[in-house]
């Protein structure tokens, strides 16, 4: 089975039903579901187990979180499963990308299988204690390398703000956008000092020259972008890859990021479900009427006129 083929059996059994899932793998879908379902209501401790992926890399999880991964070989947001399709219709041998908020390394190891022994994958996470799972995750891949930092428009210290296991995917820097969830009162988050780095200081540090660049920083990517505003400028062929929310759950700091990338020529576009590329000029419109709470956005620039 190729990685194509992979992708579509995950996305097989991210829109089937619960029975197409437990048939496919009955005993992780029973343990699983026990675990969620029972043990973890009571206990409030995560268990790491280790799973096969989509694309044959190995990963480990601490469950209840990633329970997609664990259960399907993917991510199985509809979301997630397009930006899959894109990376694998985008990145080549030899290739480097970046994942800024690169989580337990779903996404940098699917990035390091795509470029091989010659490419370059780094990933940033911020977060101490998912960090030590993306360390793992990465072991064993010379191409790919992971720092414990946090990546925004200066170097220095800032504080960042941590969730129980459930809610780990939401670990920020900007803690206000969650302050109304429902789940936010029961699952106050812990707060930490990190340093910080700026991606222009980083890539011309390391010499880099990257094909793609991730991010997914809960609210912090505008301070992203303009910590790597030079590259921005100086940019034709590297598309960046943003989550972007709905503008009811006060995506304030995502206009500002995605107003900033049109400011200096870049355009929008969603990824349709073959992984490709379509132009989306108002991005606010699209997920309202898609009914979609948030999306992974692709910014380009048009090649320059000689």
């Amino acid at each position: 089975m190729n990685v194509q083929e992979g992708l579509q059996r995950v996305e097989q059994l991210a829109l089937g039903s619960k029975i197409a899932r437990l048939s496919a793998q009955p005993l992780k879908y029973l343990l699983g579901m026990a675990f969620m379902k029972i043990i973890y209501p009571i206990t409030k401790k995560g268990i790491m187990v280790k799973t096969r992926t989509f694309f044959g890399a190995d990963l480990q999880l601490v469950l209840p979180s990633g329970m997609d991964i664990f259960l399907t070989g993917g991510k199985s947001h509809v979301s997630e499963i397009r930006l899959a399709k894109f990376m694998i219709n985008t990145l080549k041998e030899g290739e480097q990308f970046i994942d800024v908020g690169a989580h337990l390394g779903y996404f940098s190891t699917l990035a390091a299988h795509l470029v091989g022994a010659k490419g370059n994958v780094l990933a940033f996470e911020a977060s101490k204690n998912t960090f030590a799972l993306l360390s793992k995750n990465l072991q064993g891949l010379p191409q790919a390398s992971c720092l414990n930092q946090a990546v925004s428009d200066e170097n220095g210290v800032l504080s960042f703000y941590e969730f129980p296991i459930l809610y780990s995917e939401y670990n920020t820097m900007e803690i206000k956008q969650f302050e109304q969830e429902n789940w936010f009162i029961k699952n106050k988050p812990s707060k930490a000092d990190v340093t910080t780095i700026t991606l222009d200081e980083f890539i011309i540090q390391h010499h880099l020259q990257p094909n793609l660049i991730k991010i997914d920083v809960e609210g912090a990517e505008y301070r992203v972008l303009m910590g790597m505003k030079n590259f921005l400028k100086n940019n034709f062929k590297c598309p960046i890859v943003m989550e972007y929310l709905n503008v009811e759950r006060h995506n304030t700091a995502h206009q500002d990021a995605a107003n900033l990338l049109r400011a200096l020529g870049y355009a929008s576009f969603i990824i349709d479900p073959e992984g490709k590329l379509l132009a989306t000029p108002d991005v606010n419109r699209y997920l309202l009427h898609n009914n979609l709470e948030s999306d992974n956005i692709v910014f380009q620039k048009n090649e320059p006129s000689i």
